[in-house]
């Protein structure tokens, strides 16, 4: 790869981390709860890393060669995004205020995890990468 293409990738992938989605609420909520921000950020850098060395390794390649595996990844897409949407409207989201601000190692791991599967599972990233590359 040619220096003029790593670098228009990573311009890209600047301007694509700049622009608000999930992992943007995510951060947020993160801030908001107390002093888990710090392990939810670097699950998500560790979920957009993980999905980067996935493209990295030939997954577009394969996907691109075929049309079936792209739309059964596209309709566990929609149905995961279904599932997340269910689960919105069964239990709303809602804001508690904690008094206790201290955070346990169970509680770091939950939001590191939950992170790098935002990140990870962001269909975005993906399809920015699929079409740079």
């Amino acid at each position: 790869m040619n220096t003029n293409t790593l670098l228009t990738f990573w311009g890209v992938s600047a301007l694509f981390i700049l622009t608000p989605g999930a992992d943007w609420a995510y951060a947020i909520t993160a801030g908001i709860r107390g002093r888990v921000v710090i392990p939810a950020v670097f699950g998500l850098l560790l979920g957009h890393a993980l999905s980067t060395l996935l493209v990295a390794t030939g997954i577009g390649a394969i996907v691109n060669g075929s049309p079936l595996l792209l739309q059964v990844l596209t309709a566990a897409g929609a149905l995961y995004l279904l599932w997340l949407g269910i689960g919105l409207l069964k239990n709303p989201a809602e804001l508690r205020h904690s008094s206790a601000l201290l955070t346990t190692t169970s509680q770091t791991r939950h939001w590191l995890v939950k992170g790098l599967c935002i990140s990870g599972l962001n269909p975005k990233v993906f399809l920015l990468f699929f079409a740079l590359l």
